[in-house]
């Protein structure tokens, strides 16, 4: 039987942010944001393997780090990377070495689908995408012995063909978290989000049952705490409160209900229905990227679902739920200044958002804010973006109202601030007088976790203990049921509290860097980009060309990556000069495609048919059926992956 292995990377030093006592100490197992997220990635990878073949996972943050004596003459064909951009150095690190042990080497992932350039020379091949397709055809292509280099999903998939993520090489004990993705996409179109840009905006989604089977399966093994780990839960209105009002029913049929977490959008505040059943089915707390204070902000980025709310009241209504917000919050837009330090620790402290997490702005390569900030001339390459934990520390753009080392140093007096105990015990009062509505779901106090707490009050200094002491009683007398939920905020506050001077060091670091010189916030220079005047010209002239390809392809499901290389190959000719099409470009155009498709047909197509294993069934893949929206939406695929692509050539600028 052929082995497999696949790898979910960790951090070498810091992890969690953390130093190695702390990461081991008791008190982190109540830290509803610790390292310990099941791989959920990795499983539904091994799912998607047929059964001839075994496949192991080893998750470095649970596991500990993997070195070559563990893979090395262990009977191992393949060795399987994911991880996230921040994850790039210590892929890279993984690829280099696997591939000294004479092993075939994969990776994907979120980080290669954003910039698949940064892993080309560490690994043999590649995964751009979404892999329901892609993994399954590449097993098919392996077993023949004719795989590629590359398998790209351009368009989005089904998330029906989707499987169930086998879980029964994880240690599932290990870790605090359950996962479950019920959907991928959100509908809005935040200028510095990388989800769409790799995602897309329409909201696709799993039916109903299926996750319901997850969640039972997880149930089953033991978990109690579950994260759908969806771009926006609420993406799909309709899907959205079709699934909870089912989850509810579930949950009550459990003896011990499990608690739910995921990431909705502000707007959510309007929709006291779909409150409602996110408090009934047991929906402890939510991730809300609220983002800014500043309103001019927040139209800058594009973010109406917040700016169109009174976000002062759209808190206090989702916390009346007795639902615990998370808030992202986001330091460095266009039109921060000086001020935005204190107008953001004056909202946090109103409102009673017990454990905000707070950024600095990014431009993730890609995305409509480094593309605008790329032209210019305002985002640099910053490495650590790639090999470290400390992402919230980091930006890769140059401020417009304020200089680098103000943001920096603005942004670590409001971190100590918002982890200083006194001020976070004022949030948790805040927000536990705004609970109105406990949930309708029946509460009993488990006596594992009255002695967990326990062994976390002794694990904690003095006066973190002082002031969970005071919160504890205080919160049962007025909400028992919010108990549990206010302890884990402690437990997260102290964790990131036990992180500031670590970060202090770091922020200090890079003050240091700048006034020294050594850290350079020269422009990052190295692209070609695909000119706006191609951009806005290609859809008219794109359903022709799809037509030629998939008419002209035998395996009709080359259609997508042939699309990518007709315009790649179009644009390394013509990019620098296009300015609008003319008759020798459409030629040309023509004569690519029936290059292309002479080639895909001569070397890759096979007697199969295309058949292999999706949702564990062996079927020929099913055709798609593009209507002029989904054309329009697989346009803009195509010259995401194309420009992709050009990133890797040089420097020529748009």
């Amino acid at each position: 039987m052929k082995r497999i292995l696949l790898v979910n990377p960790a951090f070498d030093e810091y992890s969690t942010g953390l130093p190695q006592s702390l990461r081991k100490s008791v008190h982190a197992k109540w830290s509803p944001f610790q390292v310990g997220i099941m791989p959920l990635g990795l499983a539904t990878v091994a799912a998607l393997t047929p059964d001839s073949i075994q496949v192991d996972i080893w998750d470095e943050a649970v596991q500990g780090q993997i070195s070559e004596e563990s893979v090395c003459n262990k009977g191992y064909e393949l060795i399987g990377v994911t991880g996230f951009i921040n994850h790039a150095g210590r892929m890279q690190e993984l690829g280099r070495m696997f591939r000294r042990c004479g092993l075939l080497t994969a990776v994907g992932g979120p980080g290669v689908s954003s910039e698949p350039e940064l892993f080309r020379e560490s690994f043999d091949i590649l995964f751009i995408g979404e892999a329901e397709y892609t993994w399954p055809q590449f097993i098919s292509d392996y077993e023949q012995k004719n795989f590629r280099s590359e398998y790209r999903q351009v368009a989005k998939v089904d998330m029906g063909h989707s499987p169930v993520p086998k879980w029964d090489k994880v240690a599932v004990s290990s870790y605090l978290l359950g996962t479950v993705q019920t959907t991928r996409g959100c509908p809005f179109d935040c200028e510095f989000c990388d989800v769409i840009y790799i995602y897309g905006r329409a909201a696709r989604h799993k039916p109903v049952a299926r996750v319901l089977e997850e969640v039972r399966t997880l149930k089953k093994l033991g978990v109690e705490r579950l994260l759908f780990c969806d771009d926006n839960f609420i993406g799909n209105r309709r899907y959205a409160k079709d699934l909870l009002r089912e989850l509810k029913t579930l949950n009550r049929s459990f003896r011990v209900p499990m608690s739910f977490l995921t990431n909705v959008t502000l707007n959510i505040a309007r929709d006291e229905e779909m409150l409602a059943l996110f408090a009934d089915a047991n929906f402890g707390g939510l991730f809300i990227g609220i983002e800014s204070t500043n309103v001019e902000s927040l139209k800058e980025t594009n973010k109406p679902q917040n700016y169109s709310v009174d976000m002062v009241e759209a808190v206090r209504k989702i916390h009346s739920y007795g639902i615990i917000i998370q808030s992202g919050m986001i330091l460095g837009f266009d039109h921060d200044d000086v001020t935005i330090f204190d107008k953001h620790f004056t909202f946090l402290q109103e409102t009673g958002v017990p454990v905000p997490m707070i950024n600095l702005l990014k431009a993730p390569t890609g995305t409509k804010l480094w593309t605008r900030l790329y032209k210019a001339g305002r985002v640099f390459q910053l490495d650590e973006l790639r090999r470290t934990s400390n992402v919230e520390a980091l930006t890769n753009v140059i401020p417009a109202r304020m200089s680098m080392s103000q943001l920096l140093a603005g942004y670590i007096s409001l971190v100590e601030r918002l982890r200083d105990w006194k001020n976070f015990e004022r949030r948790v009062r805040t927000l536990l007088s705004q609970v109105k509505r406990p949930p309708n779901l029946p509460f009993r106090v488990e006596l594992n976790k009255l002695a967990l707490l326990v062994v976390m009050l002794i694990e904690m200094d003095a006066e973190a203990r002082r002031t969970a002491l005071r919160l504890l009683p205080y919160t049962l007398r007025r909400f028992p049921f919010m108990v549990e939920r206010v302890m884990a905020a402690v437990a997260y506050q102290y964790q990131e509290a036990q992180r500031v001077p670590h970060l202090k060091r770091f922020i200090s670091n890079q003050i240091r860097q700048l006034e020294s010189g050594e850290m350079s916030l020269e422009p990052d220079g190295k692209v070609f980009a695909v000119p706006d005047g191609f951009k806005k010209l290609y859809p008219a002239v794109f359903p022709d060309l799809y037509a030629r390809v998939h008419e002209g392809l035998k395996d009709k499901w080359r259609t997508e990556n042939a699309l990518v290389e007709v315009t790649f190959d179009f644009l390394t000719r013509w990019g620098p000069s296009f300015r609008k099409f003319e008759e020798q470009h459409r030629t040309f155009l023509y004569e690519l495609c029936d290059r292309t498709i002479a080639s895909e047909n001569s070397m890759f197509y096979t007697a199969d048919g295309g058949r292999f294993k999706i949702f564990g069934m062996d079927q020929a893949r099913p055709e798609p059926n593009y209507t002029d929206v989904h054309l329009r939406r697989l346009a803009d695929d195509v010259l995401r992956c194309v420009e992709q692509d050009l990133r890797s050539l040089g420097s020529v600028r748009n």
